[in-house]
């Protein structure tokens, strides 16, 4: 067993890293003219610290102490934050300007805010630490489903309402080249769903006194070269399967199934299982979309080292 990370503080310092990042993320709105060679390197850094902030912010949010009472609050709360920041940034007539920039950092505050709200909201459910593992079986599962199949979310999403994506998403900025006179704006994307349930997944270890700081350790990292590889390949990918991957490997040992719950687990993979299968053999419907529908949705910027719109996942 693992104790938790001395003085439970965690919240305080969620706030204050989320506050930082939002003031970067404002100054590196301004930034215009980035010279070709420093751009690969601008994007690795700046995915590093806007993916990797908000993670490592999150995992020291889940080391206090989570009551249903303070995770509906902080879920409630940062929902309704965000909708606020979504609709009064429409409102502005100049999105590119200053105002329009800081209430979209204020959005951007608000999305961890409501995700670890409602993860801890769920991990106060998980009243037995070896629930964890057909959990995480199961939601690997089923994002694959979700990710892969043409019926899954993200592609109806993709589909369907293209603007949505950056709406719900975590921004992540990336640097455009100085020839284009495009300021360093909003490129890859990842899925509220992957903080939430990693965020139902940390709160669950501490609470359970489980390997909490070594899941951090390895996980943070583990994210990161995730989303370079999604980068790369331009293509999304499920991250509740890492995530689930982490969660299981680190804290194996402290599993201990009973007869039952190795036969519900094993009940649980087959299921998730065929799932994903069913949904692969699925075929694509093809959605026509109106051009009138479309007209105002902004392309996002293209970046050397970023694909356009990369989504590890969408709820």
């Amino acid at each position: 067993m693992q104790a938790t990370l001395g003085p439970k503080r965690g919240i305080e310092t969620f706030f204050f890293t989320l506050i930082a990042l939002a003031i970067v993320r404002v100054i590196l709105q301004m930034v215009r003219n980035v010279p070709l060679a420093i751009v690969p390197v601008a994007n690795v850094a700046m995915g590093c610290l806007f993916l990797g902030g908000p993670l490592l912010a999150l995992c020291f949010a889940a080391r206090d102490e989570w009551t249903p009472k303070l995770a509906t609050k902080f879920f409630l709360g940062g929902l309704a934050t965000q909708i606020s920041c979504y609709y009064l940034q429409n409102f502005l007539a100049e999105h590119d300007g200053l105002p329009s920039q800081v209430i979209n950092a204020l959005g951007q505050i608000a999305l961890p805010i409501w995700c670890v709200g409602l993860g801890a909201l769920l991990a106060t459910l998980i009243k037995d630490r070896n629930i964890v593992v057909p959990i995480a079986i199961f939601l690997a599962f089923l994002d694959m489903f979700l990710v892969f199949s043409p019926l899954g979310l993200t592609h109806q999403i993709i589909k369907r309402a293209p603007a949505v994506l950056p709406a719900i998403a975590a921004q992540i900025p990336v640097a455009t080249h100085g020839t284009t006179g495009e300021r360093v704006s909003p490129g890859a994307l990842a899925g509220p769903a992957d903080f939430m349930f990693l965020a139902m997944f940390l709160v669950a270890l501490f609470k359970h006194k489980m390997r909490g700081r070594l899941t951090v350790i390895v996980i943070i990292p583990t994210l990161l070269a995730y989303m370079m590889l999604v980068s790369w390949k331009h293509v999304p990918l499920p991250a509740l399967l890492p995530i689930g991957g982490v969660v299981l490997i680190v804290n194996w040992r402290e599993f201990e199934l009973t007869k039952n719950e190795k036969i519900s687990t094993c009940l649980v993979t087959v299921m998730g299982a065929a799932l994903f299968t069913w949904g692969m053999f699925q075929k694509a419907t093809v959605v026509r979309v109106d051009s009138s529908q479309t007209a105002n949705v902004q392309a996002p910027q293209k970046s050397p080292s970023l694909p356009e719109t990369t989504d590890t996942n969408q709820p």
